[in-house]
């Protein structure tokens, strides 16, 4: 059964280093030695959260097997999340369309979104896919699901948890654009990862989310 060993005390301290931390290096440190590259800065924010979560899981004596970080029947996993990631691609660009149609609103570009659309060639766009269709998923369902929604879960139960983890997730995006349709899908994610019991499966459906967003954008298929 998936339970948190650590409490949301640990989890606001958390979010709270990484950004603390995360500002002081790149804006203090780097600074000092080289010009840091919009790369260097998101991959030095993924890796501040993994080794946060992963300090606390330990200290906590948490069990990362037993919290679904685990490859214990992978190929099964994959497919419900590539399954569970369709459904919920599905949904996003439901919402994202029902929101630009209804409030008549512009989304915000997303720098990764300015990336891709900026390539040339495949070759400049082995970074934005390796940022949005692997360390995005990776560190983030780290973060929100696994560390974020289950003491959230425990305190407030699945629905109440899955909800207020979503939220969590959208507002740490720090785009009102991609408000709902963030909350809508975390809670897709956090109810793929509680009744898998894998976070193999929330990463699957993450990963496939973004990546197919890319290629739409490469092949000229509208998101809006």
């Amino acid at each position: 059964m998936l339970k948190a060993t650590w409490n949301l005390r640990a989890v606001l301290s958390v979010h709270i280093l990484r950004l603390a931390v995360g500002i002081l290096i790149v804006r203090l440190v780097y600074p000092l030695f080289f010009d840091a590259s919009s790369f260097v800065i998101e991959m030095t924010d993924r890796m501040l959260v993994i080794a946060l979560v992963l300090w606390t899981v330990r200290h906590t004596k948490g069990d990362l097997t037993k919290l679904g970080f685990s490859l214990n029947n992978w190929g099964r996993n994959v497919l419900k999340g590539l399954a569970g990631g369709a459904a919920l691609l599905f949904i996003s660009l439901y919402s994202e369309r029902l929101y630009t149609t209804t409030l008549l609103v512009s989304p915000t570009q997303h720098p990764i979104v300015a990336q891709v659309q900026a390539a040339m060639s495949w070759q400049q766009l082995i970074m934005p896919l390796f940022l949005a269709g692997v360390a995005a998923p990776v560190t983030e369902e780290i973060l929100y699901r696994m560390f974020t929604f289950l003491p959230l879960k425990d305190k407030w139960g699945l629905w109440g948890g899955a909800v207020a983890s979503a939220a969590i997730f959208a507002l740490f995006h720090f785009n009102a654009y991609w408000l709902v349709e963030m909350i809508i899908v975390g809670i897709g994610f956090a109810l793929l990862y509680f009744w898998t019991g894998s976070l193999l499966t929330s990463i699957t459906a993450h990963s496939f989310i973004n990546t197919s967003k890319i290629v739409m954008m490469v092949l000229g298929v509208p998101l809006v």
